[in-house]
């Protein structure tokens, strides 16, 4: 193992907030057990492909618990108390459980069914960019990459807008334990946070029961499996909270990154703006080299061996998309932009098999509108001087930009 590896981990700030010397070090491991973790790490992009679509080998049925990897404070199993118990649904389920759960959600996010919101989104992108325009300056964090996806989640959710905080705040203390970096403090403050929100969502569940509307929430009271079941009421609130930061935190993550590569790469921004045909591409190059979900977990359902590496039974493994993604095996220059990359969709930015992302469709229509009318209406995107230190929130399993703060003409 690389000197590298052997003294260093994923769990250490420095390394998140600048992981492309570590995972060119990966690269040459491919697969391996970082003892720092105490789990096994595939940084390999075919080797990953195999994984993802071996859920019977590669479970994931409770890989995602903090509590398996961390104990909680006594303060937060006390406040954990009062919650519904949490159940294994979609990003921790396995089939069949996985494959009904699916069936009963994919509706509202297909492509056909995305594509009718095209009208509505053009419609927030415009106003959010109608709200700094005159500034000829903003933090592109909180005031373009954030409220977009959140305002369209709400909308989905058929919650008011007004509320953008709120969902927000849901959607941070979903994720921010599993990224293992959490203090004690916060961890309790998450819960209970969380705590409010299954207190919130319930009601709403409820008043969707009495008096259905046409939104996300009605369409969980509504839904029955191929058996004729409804959804539990732990199962709505688990799939609401995935649903929040599906929709949410990983398209902001994705559309400041993408800011922040479009000032980094005049030319190739200036390619966009003449080809604007090319913005999907550029998409999935944002998806592909920042990776919003840097990597989740698997579980072994019986020993086997992965290149040459023996690897027991429930054993846990990180699956470390935001590596793989730039496996050189897979892309000529994987470290670079390219625009007109020709398999720059074959990231495993939105995962791959039958955990392939619920809300990868509504995340590339949101950031294809957002780079698209971005670029139409502000010219000349530069850094605020002295503004920023391009730094990200400490995370073991997303990559989020803190501020982006920048200067811009209009068109």
């Amino acid at each position: 193992m690389s000197d590298l590896l052997a003294e260093r981990s994923l769990n250490e700030t420095d390394i998140q907030e600048c992981p492309w010397p570590y995972y060119r070090a990966m690269h040459k491991k491919g697969f391996y057990f970082d003892e720092h973790l105490d789990m096994y790490v595939c940084a390999n992009y075919g080797l990953m492909r195999e994984i993802l679509r071996n859920p019977q080998l590669f479970s994931s049925v409770n890989s995602q618990n903090v509590a398996r990897m961390r104990t909680p404070p006594a303060e937060v199993i006390e406040l954990q108390k009062q919650m519904l118990r949490p159940v294994n649904i979609l990003v921790s389920s396995d089939p069949p459980d996985h494959g009904r759960i699916r069936d009963m959600l994919d509706a509202p996010f297909r492509r056909r069914e995305i594509e009718k919101l095209r009208p509505q989104i053009h419609t927030v992108i415009h106003h959010t960019i109608d709200q700094v325009i005159d500034q000829g300056e903003m933090n592109v964090v909180d005031d373009f990459a954030i409220p977009i996806p959140v305002t369209v989640i709400a909308d989905m959710l058929g919650l008011p807008r007004t509320m953008a905080g709120d969902i927000k705040a849901w959607s941070d203390a979903s994720v921010e334990p599993l990224g293992l970096m959490i203090s004690d403090e916060r961890w309790i403050e998450c819960t209970k946070i969380i705590l409010d929100f299954q207190q919130f969502i319930t009601a709403e569940l409820e008043a969707r029961r009495a008096n259905p509307r046409d939104d996300l929430l009605t369409h969980l009271v509504q839904s029955v499996d191929a058996q004729g079941q409804s959804l539990t009421l732990s199962e709505m609130l688990g799939i609401t909270a995935q649903l929040l930061v599906a929709g949410n935190e990983t398209t902001t993550n994705g559309i400041a990154a993408g800011v922040q590569m479009l000032i980094d790469h005049p030319q190739q921004q200036q390619m966009l703006r003449e080809e604007p045909d090319r913005i999907l591409t550029f998409v999935n190059e944002v998806l592909r080299l920042e990776a919003p979900v840097q990597g989740l977990y698997r579980i072994t359902t019986a020993a086997t061996e992965l290149q040459g590496v023996h690897v027991p039974e429930g054993a846990r493994i990180m699956i470390r998309f935001a590596a793989a993604n730039r496996d050189g095996a897979k892309y000529d220059q994987p470290d670079e932009l390219d625009v007109c990359r020709k398999n720059a969709g074959t990231h495993v930015g939105f995962g791959a098999g039958i955990h392939h992302c619920l809300g990868a469709n509504l995340a590339r229509e949101e950031m294809w509108q957002a780079f698209t009318i971005l670029l139409q209406r502000l010219n000349h995107l530069r850094y605020k001087e002295g503004a920023n230190d391009f730094s990200h929130h400490p995370n073991i399993v997303l990559r989020g930009l803190k501020a982006l703060h920048i200067e811009f003409d209009r068109v």
